[in-house]
């Protein structure tokens, strides 16, 4: 689904899976693999595409329909993400085990993302949107 919908931007955009790939400063087979979907796209390339296209990663990621347009590049920080995911849980009160189970992955992966050894993976980031209504823009950035 990720695959298709950054094809389909590409395509209306006119550009090649080259100069796509070049943007991003990733090899053309990367990304082909990213729009076949052999590969899953990670959360920085695919605001990369986002910020290409001015485009939300809500839309990208399939979360809305509606192709909102960005007013301003975002920038993904590792920490405000770590810091995000634990401010999450903690305001539902949900262990890292309960917390992991919500958004259907280990706890040792929700321990690795809030200490930021790990970057939240694209599909797990989509089931926590999902899961507590936080779109993806938001969650990139400082929870208020």
């Amino acid at each position: 689904m990720l695959g298709k919908k950054i094809k389909d931007i590409r395509d209306y955009e006119a550009n090649t899976q080259r100069e796509t790939a070049e943007v991003l400063k990733v090899n053309r087979s990367t990304y082909g693999g990213w729009e076949c979907g052999k590969d899953i796209i990670p959360l920085k390339r695919l605001n990369d595409v986002a910020n290409m296209y001015k485009l939300s990663l809500d839309y990208l990621a399939g979360l809305s329909e509606v192709p909102i347009k960005r007013e301003k590049e975002l920038q993904i920080s590792d920490e405000t993400i770590a810091k995000n995911i634990r401010l999450i849980r903690l305001s539902h009160n949900l262990s890292q085990k309960d917390f992991a189970k919500t958004i259907q992955t280990s706890q040792s992966s929700i321990h690795n993302y809030e200490s930021g050894k790990t970057l939240i993976t694209i599909m797990t980031a989509i089931e926590l949107s999902k899961k507590y209504q936080i779109p993806l823009e938001e969650f990139i950035q400082k929870i208020k």
